[in-house]
């Protein structure tokens, strides 16, 4: 007598689909919210003195989606957003600063979003 074996994959498959929407779903509103951080945190830590105020409200920042994952960029709004970040050796500089003093931070957030989801 021969006994057939039958393996009806379709949950494991449908679970695996789910993960991974909820996973990114979860990295997207994240790098959202670590793209919000960012630009808060270069708006109050900009060393520089206000004058009419708009360098400093528009700075911004923005996640997207990338082929390998996601991108939060940190940029200025304004034409002389380049003259505070290059000009005086940097004196006025925000961007670079506020990355390289809050990427832990953001990293850190990274990995609870990444390895709590198991």
């Amino acid at each position: 007598m021969r006994k057939s074996f039958r393996l009806d994959a379709s949950g494991l498959i449908k679970g695996i689909y789910d993960f991974e929407v909820k996973s990114d779903q979860a990295m997207y509103a994240y790098a959202e919210t670590a793209a919000a951080r960012l630009a808060g945190w270069a708006r109050k830590d900009a060393p520089w003195t206000n004058r009419t105020g708009h360098a400093r409200q528009r700075l911004n920042a923005k996640s997207e989606r990338i082929k390998t994952g996601y991108r939060i960029t940190l940029a200025h709004g304004v034409w002389y957003g380049v003259y505070l970040e290059y000009a005086n050796n940097k004196k006025w500089a925000t961007i670079e600063p506020t990355i390289i003093k809050r990427q832990d931070e953001v990293i850190k957030g990274w990995q609870k979003v990444a390895f709590n989801r198991w």
